[in-house]
């Protein structure tokens, strides 16, 4: 019995540790293209800035820290070292990153993103004045996002192909072909 309590404490004591990220600027090639955030950490809290967004997670200790919405409480980071830690879904496969630098100037480390992105402008100019073709602009304005962020978004631009496809009146023409090409409209089918 006595054991038992010293394994238990000893457990317990082990969960409580919390590990530490170094600030910086993280990347992780396991998505197919190199994909590049700014991390800083606040006790138990990391925040993640994304070229597109910025997301806190947190832990009650422990390598393990939880999406801090609700909604996306099945996303997690799993620190693995001071300089490395495993994204992930619950029921998916976790991309490693690693640390790269300790600059955290995200303009200077980012992709431009939503920041620098004309075409994506354009297309929200087109969704807030045209309500007729608000949704088609939507998915445009999102494509182009994709294209400002992303070093390779064609992972991205499959599923607004086929939402664009599905409410276009002629599906065979992209509505935005200086934001999704006519060949990658065209490779993408729809059921």
């Amino acid at each position: 019995m006595r054991n038992i309590y010293l394994f238990v404490l000893l457990g317990f004591g082990i969960a409580s540790t919390a590990q530490t990220l170094l600030t910086g600027i993280y990347s992780s090639s396991d998505l197919g293209n190199t994909y590049t955030v700014s991390v800083i950490q606040d006790g138990n809290t990391i925040t993640i800035t994304e070229p597109n967004r910025s997301n806190q997670y947190k832990s009650n200790g422990g390598a393990i820290y939880n999406h801090a919405e609700a909604k996306y409480s099945n996303f997690y980071i799993k620190v693995v070292s001071e300089n490395s830690y495993m994204a992930g879904k619950q029921g998916a496969k976790e991309q490693l990153f690693t640390f790269t630098g300790d600059s955290t100037t995200d303009v200077n480390v980012l992709p431009s993103g939503i920041d620098d992105c004309p075409l994506y402008d354009k297309y929200l100019k087109l969704a807030q004045t045209d309500e007729v073709e608000v949704q088609a602009w939507a998915f445009c304005g999102a494509a182009a996002l994709a294209k400002c962020t992303y070093s390779d978004s064609s992972d991205y631009l499959e599923p607004l192909i086929k939402a664009l496809k599905s409410i276009a009146v002629d599906p065979s023409t992209c509505p935005c072909q200086d934001a999704i090409s006519q060949t990658e409209w065209n490779a993408v089918k729809i059921d």
